[in-house]
This record gives C-alpha cells, structure tokens and sequence, in this order.
C-alpha cells in the first residue's frame, strides 16, 4: 500500500515542479536575463569590451570639393567658383578607450585614442596619385580672421603674401591636401606663435582628427545612478565647453554645454520615443542633438529599430538653442554652425553636405552644389531594448567663410563666400559576429526557444498531475473492490449454513411461507422466503437492500426478485 502511494506522489511531485518551472520561464524571461549579464557596464563584461574597443570599423568617407574653373574665376571670367565633388577617399577608424578608471560615483574616466587606417579598395582613387583644385585654407582663413584687425597688421600680412607668392587656390595631391602640405605661411606662424599655431605643416584631416589627448568622464549604469547612462559627466574635468561658455559668466551651464550629450557608442536600455541625444565629438566643436524620426524593420531575423536624426534646421542660429553658437560679430546664415573657436580661430563652419537644409544663398553662391535629402541627411538605428546602434550614417560638411577684407588683395575675389571644402561620411557598413550573434539569439532563437520549452514542461508537468490523480484513483477502487470481495465470501458462508437449515425445515414439513431461522421474529433472527427462489438462487449472495423491521420483533426480512439479480427489502 505504500508502494503504491510513493509511485503515485512521485509522478505528482515530478508534475508540480515541471509546471514550477514552466511558471518560472513564462514570468522570469532567461532571454532578459542573458541580455542584462551581457549587458552590464562593469570591466570585463561584454558591453564593456564593445564599448573600451569597438569591434566595428566606422568608416570615413572623404569627399572633397574639386575645383574646375580656378583661372577663369581669378581672372574675373567666370562671377562663381565651379566645384565638383571627388571621392570617396574611404578611411577607417580604429578607437580605443585606454587608462580607464572607474569612480565610486558610478562614472568611469578614460582617455579615447583614435587612429585612422586608409583603405585603398573602397576607394575611389590612390590619394598620393590623385590630384585637386581646393583653395588655400591658410590664406583665405588668415585673411578672414585679420579683417578686424588694425590696418598696420593687415597691411604687414598682405606684405607676407605678396613675398612669398602665395596663391588662393591650389593644385595638392588628396593626400597633401587631407594630411599636410608645407605653407610658407603655416611655418612662419608657427616659428612666430608657436603657442597658437603648434604646426609646421598643414592637413585638413590631420587638424580636423588631431583632438589631443582628453580626459572624459562618462556616466554608467547602476541602480543608484540619477542620470542617465553613457552619457559625459565632464570633457576635460568640467561640463561645460569652455568654447562656448559665457563670457561674463564662463562657469555657468548654457545650451551650449555638454548637457547629457554622449559619444554615440552605447546609449541607454529600454529606449522611449520621446528621449532625444545630444552627440559629441570634439572633432565637431560641438553638440549635434540626435532626435527620434521613426520606427523601421531590420532584416528577417534582426529586431526593429528606432532611426535618429539630426534636424535640418539643427545648424539654424536663430533657433534658441543655437544662438550660443553665434560668433561675436554676429551669426551666420542658416545651415552654418560656426566652429572657429576650435581651430585657431580661423574662420570655418559645419553644414550639412551641400547645405542641405541651409539658406538657399549658399547654394546659388557655388555652381555643383545639389542638395538631396536622401543622399545628405544623417540617421543612426538603434536597437531600444538594448541600447546598442546597428547603424550609423553620419554625414558633416566643412566650410571656409570668407568675410570682407580690405588690404590683401589676392582674398578679396573670395569676399563673402562661404567655400565647400571637403564632406565626410562616417558610417557603419557591418557588425561584429559576436554582436550579430547576441542579436540573434535574443530576438530570434531565444523567444522561440523560451515559448517552446515552457509549452513543453507545462503539458508535460500538467499530464504528470493528470495520470498521478487516475492512478490514485484506479488504486483506490482496487482497494475498495477486494475489501467488498472479502466481505461478500464470508457472507457466503452464513448463506450455505442457511439453505442447509432450510431444507431440514422442508423436510420437517413446515410450510410456512417465512420462518425464523435464529429462534424467530422475537429472537431477531434472519427470515428468509422459502420456495422456488431460494433454489433458484442458492448459488448466489444477496445481501438486504433494506431493513424491514418486522412489527414486534428485530427481524430483517429479506425478498428475492426473480426479475432482477439482487435482493429487494421488503
């Protein structure tokens, strides 16, 4: 009997614990779990090591403005520059987050190192080979900076020019032009103010990627961490850019500070619609808010993403936010976003690629440029549950703004036009397999995966239940059959006794119809029906369906139903 109760709350038991664990798997997702452990920021852990050295390579496409008319323009033939665009020159960026420290106050502080590697395949041509037309950047720019200057220094750089021969445009090869060239007047600056120009050769990419070294502080992940994650506490050991600062008041926060901006590596988990990202490079001089535009789907197998952009009026000086930006003598048109401040005060600007979005005067005052919001907006996909981008297409143009000048005269065919110099894509062109991996596992296998074993231990759990009840049950009738058995066998017995007696009264010639087999109706004896029936049924066991109490007496009197094999009270 115990046996049999141990078999069957074994199977019971093995069935509540399948059905345990199927509950557990349904309301504790192990996919979330796996995500969280490869996701939390601490030294060692995946998102740290995507995050410390990127896996992916961030691509460089350069763009350069060609020049094609550069003797007619000069000779006056010609009232507009004629430029074409060249490229792409296609770099990659190799990045390396060193000397990294993380801080009791849940922020980790580290030095970025950021080198470029060329890539001759993806590009359109060998830059030590291929030649451009482009105008002198030093010339122009050192023009346009003096113009406020007293006459006397004017006058003494127009006197440089002259003798050195200088000439605003100039025929590089893409390399001199990207990673520097020897400028008489670089090097003269150079030997003059070495503290302000730190330089002797001249490179557009060279100065623009030249960004020191910088000691950044970024927000992590915690449970007590206020705000939000992964973005820069302090560039440099303060929030706010210095460049940008107010000059009455230049430890002050402004819309121009940092302001939760972050570097675009990682961004928060469980990403809402309406949380917006500042974006930050010190090679841009300044923040460029990423906004959420629209949901899209990826390729089969990959989750959707939500798509960032930056606005087109994101460079629009007239807007509140942006006014900070604005130059003392005043703000450029819309489109530009003056970043001077950050490269020797020489008067350069940011744009979208041929001003797309900007005031419709930049592109009538260059012939070749054609604005296309397909081809110049910039978008970043990312991935909201996980916070990680998938995609990145940025694009960024370099302007020269050529204002007013008196007394050198080889700048002043350039008077106030703003020069396309030179565009640059960065983008993303595929994923690491490690990240491609953890994407596949947590939105297409891992899902499928949970939902069949948790179906699996649940109707398995549920039959182990169902057959441990029925065999309890199939037990319990068993039992309750052979103790009836038992019971019924010893009736038999007094039912042979009886008819034995029955017939020795037949014989006695007692014809009565019931008589007292236990010393009568007084006696409480069993009477019982002689005739045909109790032949008929000798070989049978009936038990009374009722108890007739006989008036008088305690006798149970017992009736046979020829019709029917049981015995009936009467």
């Amino acid at each position: 009997m115990q046996q049999i109760i141990f078999g069957n709350a074994r199977y019971g038991l093995c069935g509540f614990g399948l059905l345990i664990i199927s509950y557990a798997l349904f309301f504790f997702n192990p996919v979330e779990i796996i995500k969280s452990a490869k996701l939390k920021f601490v030294e060692g852990s995946y998102a740290f090591q995507l995050w410390q050295k990127p896996p992916v390579k961030v691509y460089v496409n350069v763009y350069i403005f060609n020049v094609t008319n550069a003797d007619r323009f000069l000779a006056g033939e010609d009232e507009k520059l004629d430029v074409k665009e060249v490229g792409p020159y296609v770099y990659w960026e190799e990045l390396e987050n060193t000397n990294t420290t993380f801080q009791s106050n849940d922020t980790v502080t580290y030095i970025p190192r950021r080198k470029l590697h060329f890539d001759l395949n993806l590009s359109v041509g060998d830059p030590e080979v291929d030649h451009i037309v482009v105008p002198n950047i030093p010339l122009l720019g050192f023009s346009s900076m003096l113009r406020s200057s007293p006459m006397f220094v004017n006058v003494v750089f127009n006197s440089l020019v002259e003798y050195q021969d200088s000439q605003p445009i100039l025929d590089l090869s893409v390399k001199e032009f990207l990673w520097g060239y020897e400028d008489r007047l670089v090097k003269m600056a150079s030997s003059v103010l070495p503290t302000w120009i730190d330089f002797s050769k001249f490179g557009l990419l060279d100065r623009m990627l030249d960004e020191g070294t910088n000691v950044v502080t970024m927000n992590v992940p915690s449970e007590r961490q206020t705000r939000r994650p992964y973005t820069i506490d302090n560039f440099n050991g303060s929030p706010i850019l210095r460049q940008w600062a107010n000059t009455d008041e230049p430890n002050e926060l402004n819309k121009c500070s940092l302001n939760a901006s972050s570097e675009g590596l990682l961004f928060p988990r469980h990403l809402t619609k309406d949380m917006n990202f500042p974006i930050y490079r010190k090679a841009f001089c300044r923040t460029l808010p990423l906004t959420y535009s629209s949901t899209s789907d990826m390729p089969i197998g990959y989750p959707s993403v939500y798509l960032y952009k930056f606005l087109p009026d994101v460079f629009n000086s007239s807007l509140d936010d942006n006014k900070c930006y604005c130059p003392r003598d005043g703000c450029l048109p819309a489109g530009l976003s003056d970043i001077s401040p950050c490269y020797y005060n020489i008067p350069v600007a940011v744009s979208f690629p041929h001003f797309y979005g900007g005031d419709p005067a930049l592109v009538d005052n260059v012939n070749g440029i054609a604005p296309n919001m397909e081809k110049h907006q910039s978008v970043v996909a990312v991935q909201p549950d996980l916070g990680i981008p998938l995609a990145v297409d940025i694009k960024i143009q370099l302007n020269l703004i050529i204002k007013a000048t008196r007394y050198v005269s080889r700048a002043k065919k350039f008077n106030g036009l703003t020069l396309p110099i030179c565009w640059l894509h960065l983008e993303v062109k595929s994923l690491p397999s490690s990240l491609n991996a953890l994407l596949y596992l947590c939105f297409n296998v891992g899902p499928v995966l949970v939902k069949a074993v948790v179906a699996l231990t649940a109707s398995v759990g549920f039959f182990l239940v169902g057959l441990s009840i029925k065999r309890f049950g199939r037990d319990q009738q068993k039992q309750q059959h052979s103790v009836n058995g038992s019971a019924a066998g010893d009736h038999e017995d007094g039912r042979g006794r009886g008819y034995e007696d029955d017939d020795h009264d037949d014989d006695n010639g007692r014809g009565d119809d019931y008589e007292d087999d236990g010393g009568g109706a007084e006696s409480g004896g069993l009477i019982v029906k002689r005739g045909p029936a109790a032949g008929r049924y000798r070989d049978k066991s009936y038990l009374p369906l009722h108890h007739v109490t006989v008036p008088g007496s305690s006798s149970v009197i017992v009736d046979y139903d020829h019709s029917q094999d049981y015995a009936r009270g009467r």
